[in-house]
């Protein structure tokens, strides 16, 4: 394959953009073929191809925050954020009463149950 050919025009057989689940690169090697990379799809593109160029080969989301987060007051006017894990439902707080003692009153302050 000519290295400066699109992939849509090289592979007219293949729907574009191929989704993807991971963030893609770009990586040329030292037989100077230049791939778009997303896991276990290889795509070869033209060398010049920039990040911009990719979404025209392969779609992927973004992934979302992790964690819910709130900032709460202490009681003496400092700003603790309290975190929520949205997966398993875990707090945790940037006081140094949490990181003692694994507990504090910011967390029910900021998710009461």
């Amino acid at each position: 394959m000519d290295e400066t050919l699109d992939p849509i025009l090289a592979f007219p057989d293949k729907k574009f953009p191929v989704k993807v689940k991971c963030n893609p690169v770009i990586s040329t090697f030292p037989s100077g073929i230049t791939y778009a990379i997303s896991e276990s799809i290889w795509i070869p593109i033209p060398a010049s191809s920039t990040r911009a160029d990719l979404k025209r080969w392969m779609s992927w989301e973004q992934p979302g925050s992790q964690f819910d987060e709130v900032k709460v007051s202490g009681s003496r006017g400092n700003t603790y954020v309290v975190r929520r894990n949205k997966a398993d439902g875990t707090l945790s707080c940037s006081c140094p009463g949490f990181k003692w003692r694994g507990k504090c009153k910011h967390l029910t302050k900021a998710f009461p149950t």
